[in-house]
């Protein structure tokens, strides 16, 4: 079934970086030709060092939309950093009283999987208004994409390359590579049993993706996974020949699994992205025609 239908109020919410300079007017205008009701946090215009307001102010703005039962879902307005230290003002047991998606991308990884782990709370990766909207024309894959998961009642998406031939079915989680290890030894990480991991990242040197990658396998359950989904890492320099290449290191992450793997999938830090569901039970097939998700 659909998300969302026409009419419907939905959340604007900013659990990391705030407005800055930036103007609302694309966000206001995109969801208006949407057909739906934005209704903004009150601390999205707030200002704390980097973020927009302090972690109890940017949390209890969060708490008070999953509250409002006329909200439908809620976006993140955009990304940056500092989503990780408001986890713990969250109010879990009225969120899981009052599930609603979230949309997000990069530094809503936290949020999002922070939710998934806490309450089931379902996502969306792919989508920021500010990312996508201001100064530009959205991209028409997210625009196509954000409108399927909102208002259609079933999905597939065709992307990606078969490293693995395979099918699974399980719950999506991850998102940002670093911002997903930012939980590590936390109650926010969510438990990978049974799940697909989906991962991408941005301007990030080799040799710490590699690391990374190492580091997130060394997590509990990761022999556990049903399938891996690897985005795109945008712009992630090679200091030293040794390091290797983004092909290197997913190549030495992957070898060994016997899950479904499927890499160069549309997803991360570039323009025209796919928008994953998290949290909600997704199919995917790998095959070495095609690789599709359907939910």
């Amino acid at each position: 079934m659909s998300i969302l239908n026409k009419g419907d109020k939905v959340g604007i919410i900013a659990p990391s970086v705030g407005l800055k300079d930036k103007d609302l007017a694309p966000t206001i205008n995109y969801f208006k030709k949407l057909n739906l009701t934005p209704v903004f946090a009150d601390n999205i215009k707030k200002a704390y060092r980097y973020m927009a307001g302090s972690d109890k102010e940017r949390a209890e703005a969060v708490n008070k939309l999953f509250k409002d039962t006329s909200v439908k879902a809620l976006f993140c307005l955009r990304g940056g950093a500092g989503a990780t230290r408001m986890l713990s003002f969250l109010d879990y047991k009225l969120i899981k009283n009052n599930k609603k998606p979230i949309f997000g991308l990069s530094d809503s990884t936290a949020l999002q999987n922070a939710l998934i782990a806490k309450c089931q709370n379902p996502s969306f990766t792919g989508f920021l208004p500010l990312y996508d909207l201001n100064d530009k024309i959205i991209n028409p894959l997210v625009d196509n994409s954000l409108k399927n998961c909102l208002f259609e009642n079933s999905h597939t998406i065709t992307s990606g390359i078969c490293q693995h031939k395979g099918s699974a079915t399980g719950e999506i989680v991850g998102g940002c590579l670093s911002v997903l290890l930012y939980l590590c030894g936390t109650p926010y990480f969510p438990d990978l049993k049974d799940k697909i991991l989906i991962l991408e990242d941005i301007e990030e040197k080799t040799y710490k993706i590699d690391l990374m990658l190492n580091q997130l396998k060394q997590q509990k359950n990761f022999n556990k996974l049903k399938g891996i989904i690897i985005g795109q890492f945008t712009d992630c320099p090679i200091i030293d020949k040794e390091d290797g290449t983004i092909e290197d290191c997913i190549n030495d992450f992957v070898k060994d699994l016997t899950i479904p793997v499927v890499t160069d999938f549309a997803y991360g830090h570039i323009p025209a992205r796919h928008i994953v569901p998290l949290g909600i039970k997704t199919t995917l097939k790998a095959t070495d025609k095609t690789c599709t998700l359907s939910w």
